[in-house]
C-alpha cells in the first residue's frame, strides 16, 4: 500500500543478513522462485521499477556503497518495485510485506541515506526498532552502504550524557524508549525531530501490535509529524515486515492511509 506524504492522519526483524540485494553471482533457482513470492501491493501506478540501482538517481558514493561494499549487481525484486517509490518524488509513503531475506532493510536504509543531507548537522531520518539486536544490524548496513557519503549515525546503543549537546548526526535508528526519552521536550532534550524527512518503522507488525509498541509508535509518529508541520516539512513514513496480521495491517493502513483512487 503506498500513500503519498501530507495524507497522513492524527490518528503506526529483518534477518542479520545485510542488506540483501542480488549479489554479482546472481540468484539460484531456490532465490529466483522465492521472488516471486514478494508481496507489496501499490495503489500508484505512475512508478517504473527499478532495472539497476542506476536508474534510481542516486549519488556516485550512494552507488559506490551499493556495489563496492555490500557487492550488489542489481536489486532484488521488493527493491526494485518499491526503491523508486520510496526516492523519487514525491517520496511516497509505503507499508510492504516481503519475507526475511528478501532486502527489506537495503529499502529503507537506501531510502534514508538517500534523503540525507550531510552538510546538514541535524537528524533527517528516523528508524525505529523492537529491539537492541535490530538496531545494531541496522546501524551495521547502513554504514557499509554509506561508507562514502559523509552521513553519520547515531543509536540507542551508545552511552549519552543526557545533559550534553543535542543529537547532530543525520540519521538515529533506536528503540521505542530510549528515543521516547531523547525527544523529551526541555531544556536538555537530545533528539529534535522537526528536521526529520523519513521515518522509519522496521518489523512494523511488532511496532504497531496492541501487545507490542502501538502506542508508543504512534505517540511518536504524531509528534514527529506536528515537528515537521511546523518547519512546513513533511515526513515520510516506511512500514516493513515479515508478517503483518490483518488486525496489525487495518491499524498501519488507518495510521498511513492509502491514496483516495
Amino acid at each position: 500500500v503506498a500513500t503519498r506524504p501530507g495524507e497522513l492522519e492524527d490518528g503506526v526483524q529483518d534477518s542479520a543478513k545485510e542488506g540483501v540485494g542480488i549479489p554479482a553471482a546472481g540468484l539460484s533457482k531456490e532465490s529466483e522462485a522465492e521472488e516471486v513470492k514478494l508481496q507489496v501491493r501499490v495503489q500508484d501506478g505512475i512508478y517504473t521499477a527499478a532495472q539497476t540501482f542506476d536508474d534510481l538517481g542516486l549519488t556516485p558514493e550512494l552507488l559506490k556503497g551499493l556495489y563496492a561494499e555490500m557487492k550488489f549487481e542489481k536489486p532484488s525484486k521488493i527493491q526494485a518495485e518499491t526503491l523508486p517509490m520510496i526516492i523519487q518524488p514525491p517520496n511516497t509513503n509505503l507499508i510492504a510485506q516481503a519475507h526475511n531475506g528478501s532486502g527489506k532493510t537495503t529499502c529503507f536504509t537506501l531510502g534514508m541515506l538517500s534523503r540525507c543531507d550531510a552538510s546538514v548537522n541535524e537528524p533527517q531520518a528516523l528508524c525505529i526498532c523492537p529491539t537492541r539486536e535490530l538496531v545494531i544490524q541496522n546501524r551495521r548496513v547502513l554504514e557499509k552502504m554509506g561508507k562514502y557519503t559523509g552521513i553519520r549515525c547515531v543509536t540507542t546503543g551508545e552511552k549519552r550524557d543526557l545533559k550534553g549537546a543535542a543529537i547532530d548526526a543525520q540519521i538515529v535508528i533506536g528503540t521505542p524508549g530510549t528515543l521516547k526519552s531523547w525527544m523529551r521536550p526541555g531544556r536538555f532534550q537530545q533528539l529534535n525531530v522537526s528536521g526529520i524527512k523519513i521515518l522509519v518503522f522496521d518489523e512494523a507488525d511488532q511496532m504497531m501490535a496492541a501487545t507490542g509498541f502501538a502506542d508508543d509508535s504512534t505517540r511518536m509518529f504524531k509528534e514527529i509529524q506536528k515537528a515537521t508541520a511546523r518547519r512546513g516539512g513533511q515526513v515520510q513514513v516506511l512500514l516493513f515486515s515479515a508478517t503483518f496480521s490483518e488486525q496489525v495491517f487495518k491499524f498501519c493502513t488507518a495510521v498511513v492511509p492509502p491514496p483516495v483512487n
